[in-house]
């Protein structure tokens, strides 16, 4: 009886990895919306503490992304299916061409840096997403 028990888990994803991932996946939700507030309010440099605000919330949620895509690689790793753990490691990929192209944005202020974000959001929207979905 445990043998199956132990089949079944290896075939589906627990459900802490269906919450972690449906919580990063609303983290990309409020990262692109602090992008487009980003976007549309911050003239750079930042002269206005409002500037700063905004620009302080799409950080946050950036760290909060990534620390929610360090979570779902221990879940992956820790329950051993092979598609999860692949959509886990391209997520922390495509996490860190978001994060070195805001870096680099930020620190020579040029837009050209934006679409490596822009890359960077979409793949990890499209990993967090389909680890969703198959946890489903």
């Amino acid at each position: 009886m445990s043998d199956v028990v132990a089949t079944e888990n290896k075939i589906r994803p627990s459900r802490l990895m269906l919450y972690t991932s449906l919580v990063e996946t609303f983290l990309l939700a409020g990262l692109f919306f602090e992008g487009i507030s980003t976007l549309f309010y911050d003239k750079f440099p930042l002269t206005q503490y409002s500037e700063a605000l905004i620009l302080s919330g799409h950080i946050i949620f950036a760290m909060l992304v990534g620390f929610f895509g360090v979570a779902i690689l221990a879940q992956a790793i820790r329950e051993g299916i092979r598609n999860i753990y692949i959509l886990s490691i391209l997520n922390m990929i495509f996490i860190g061409i978001a994060a070195a192209g805001g870096l680099a944005f930020y620190g020579i202020l040029n837009p050209d840096y934006s679409y490596l974000m822009a890359l960077g959001f979409f793949g990890s929207l499209f990993c967090t997403s389909s680890i969703f979905f198959y946890s489903i």
